[in-house]
């Protein structure tokens, strides 16, 4: 790919100057309009030590509303950010619907360090991981651009040379750099199979000859107004926008997206079909839950005997947790009224309390809104040695959100895979993850929804949304059937948790937690 391209390609002062004006008003113009149609765009550079990319950077910017923009300079991960998985830290800068966010250096910095040292076993699933990070981001609307600035070994030895002679410049010129200039020919061999790997139609990689940085520069700019235009629909800064396009407000934003993406005749990339999941939590029929056996119950003086022991249980081996350094994630969903709240309390009442945290999930409102249905959960996970616990989660969107149509049947048919590929990163970091469905009958539930509504300190738990979801039962089943039958596996498995009785579905939670754990860190003796 590399080897291709055209070096001496140059522009002179005069031109270039005439140029770049035109294109930074032009790039002005298609940042309003990204901002109205509220799609996110993302735009990395990678290239060699020496590219000038910051003064790239700085070209694309120049004219830019800076409200509308974040530039991210990439250096290696700081101790507090290797606490978490490697993406972590990239999907919190990951950019808000309608703004721009540029990378100087990437995800992409670790895997061409990893890739040019041979360390082929940390590259793979790093690969695996950045596609599918990518897709994710595209698939949510957002246009992805990667630029790759090349230069010669020569011309990266002369301009090293030029800033290493001047004492105000010599700094710039890292050790990381010297050493890559050294092994020009293993990083270029690195790069070549970074950029083969990782070349997709929703996310392509721009090859642009450096050699010359006026030529570069306005290689870049042309690069992402095509890019930007072809997205929005625009075929030249005359041809404007159509009034009716785009629209910043909930449903008239999704039918604006749609039209986007009927101009771009299949620009975005079809979600790869649905696999169904090999291990499943209650069984491989049809109607899960409607085989679930509600009539289990656990006596008072068992169920106290029971619950000191395994909290008592727990509570060791939250140390542990702590001393192996394993994060910890806990999920609850389940019917209204089905006891996620007890059932929490009890996990958590003998717990070391600056050990976990809980995190209820409603709607998602503020900066929450404004990203990718997952961002919220990933800037909520747990670091290293502690313990996450979700009331409801990221299953909301094959849930709640299908069910009353706050996702497009394309949205939440492709989160089934988008979700095992979450939790798979989750599990490769060294999370722990036991996820519940918290499960009753309906005449239990009403029953708890008429105690709710006599017990006045009870009584705010009760909202018409739950008097609305438990009129569509037959449709949340469905889902949640679908949901423990596409998501359980052997690494994140649901348990289904009989809660006709609470007693019992307490015990059973905290003796799937204390044995999940014991598995992974060690049985605990009291």
């Amino acid at each position: 790919m590399l080897e291709q391209l055209d070096l001496a390609r140059a522009l002179d002062k005069r031109e270039y100057k005439e140029r770049i004006e035109a294109l930074q008003a032009r790039l002005y113009d298609l940042e309003q309009a990204l901002f109205e149609a509220r799609l996110p765009a993302i735009v990395v550079f990678e290239g060699w030590a020496g590219t000038a990319k910051v003064q790239t950077i700085s070209a694309l910017t120049r004219h830019l509303d800076p409200r509308g923009l974040r530039v991210h300079s990439i250096t290696p991960p700081r101790t507090s950010e290797t606490l978490y998985p490697w993406l972590y830290r990239f999907w919190l800068k990951t950019p808000s619907y309608g703004q721009i966010a540029i990378f100087d250096r990437s995800w992409y910095r670790e895997v061409l360090a990893a890739q040019a040292g041979g360390e082929i076993d940390t590259v793979r699933p790093r690969l695996h991981d950045i596609a599918s990070f990518e897709r994710l981001l595209a698939d949510d609307g957002a246009v992805i651009l990667k630029f790759w600035l090349h230069i010669s070994q020569h011309e990266q030895h002369r301009r090293f040379k030029k800033l290493l002679a001047d004492p105000l410049t010599a700094w710039q010129v890292t050790e990381e750099d010297q050493q890559q200039q050294r092994n020009y020919a293993a990083y270029h061999a690195a790069a070549e199979h970074v950029l083969s790997h990782t070349d997709q139609p929703y996310a392509p990689w721009a090859l642009i000859a450096a050699n010359d940085k006026r030529y570069a520069r306005v290689a870049v700019l042309e690069t992402v107004l095509n890019a930007l235009e072809t997205r929005l629909g625009h075929h030249s800064a005359a041809a404007g926008t159509p009034d009716d396009l785009f629209d910043a407000s909930g449903a008239s934003f999704r039918r604006g997206l749609d039209r986007i993406r009927a101009v771009q005749n299949g620009e975005v990339v079809a979600a790869a079909p649905i696999q169904a999941s090999a291990t499943l939590a209650a069984g491989t029929v049809p109607g899960i839950l409607r085989q679930v056996d509600l009539s289990l119950h656990l006596g008072q003086r068992e169920y106290e005997r029971e619950l000191k022991r395994l909290q008592a249980t727990l509570y060791l081996l939250g140390l542990a947790v702590y001393r192996k350094q394993r994060p910890v994630v806990l999920v609850f969903e389940g019917w209204d009224a089905a006891g996620k709240g007890g059932a929490i309390k009890r996990v958590t009442e003998k717990l070391d309390p600056r050990a976990y945290t809980v995190h209820a999930i409603a709607a998602p409102a503020g900066d929450d809104k404004s990203h990718h249905y997952l961002y919220r959960f990933w800037r909520r996970l747990p670091p290293c040695g502690q313990f996450a616990i979700f009331d409801r989660s990221w299953y909301g969107r094959v849930l709640v959100e299908r069910i009353e149509g706050f996702a497009r049947p394309d949205e939440w048919q492709r989160a089934y895979d988008e979700i095992n590929d979450f939790e798979r990163q989750l599990v490769d970091h060294g999370a722990l993850i036991c996820k519940f469905w918290m499960h009753l009958s309906p005449d239990e539930q009403l029953r708890r929804f008429e105690e709710r509504q006599s017990v006045p300190y009870k009584a705010w738990k009760l909202t018409d949304e739950d008097w609305r979801n438990r009129a569509r039962w037959p449709e949340y089943e469905e889902a949640a059937d679908d949901m423990l039958r596409r998501t359980s596996t052997a690494a994140a498995p649901w348990t289904v948790v009989e809660s006709e009785d609470k007693r019992y579905a307490r015990i059973k939670v905290l003796a799937t937690v204390v044995r999940r754990l014991e598995s992974e860190v060690g049985h605990i003796s009291l």
